[in-house]
């Protein structure tokens, strides 16, 4: 899957969950300015996590309010 424009990759802490990904790819962009309270993400990841070349899930996430 290539995605491209307006794409900002970022690695964040290993996760466990799908929901605690997200949680921690909200974090990050926030940190890192690129993304708002309310903001939508675009989150990918390979499951069983931790396995390279295993992208299989596409999650679109809204940043929560802090």
């Amino acid at each position: 899957m290539v995605l491209v424009w307006g794409l900002h990759c970022v690695w964040a802490e290993n996760a466990h969950s799908v929901a605690q990904m997200v949680e921690n790819a909200c974090k990050v962009e926030v940190v890192e300015g690129f993304a708002n309270p309310r903001d939508h993400l675009i989150v990918t990841a390979g499951m069983p996590f931790g396995e390279p070349g295993k992208t299989n899930l596409l999650r679109i996430a809204r940043v929560p309010e802090q």
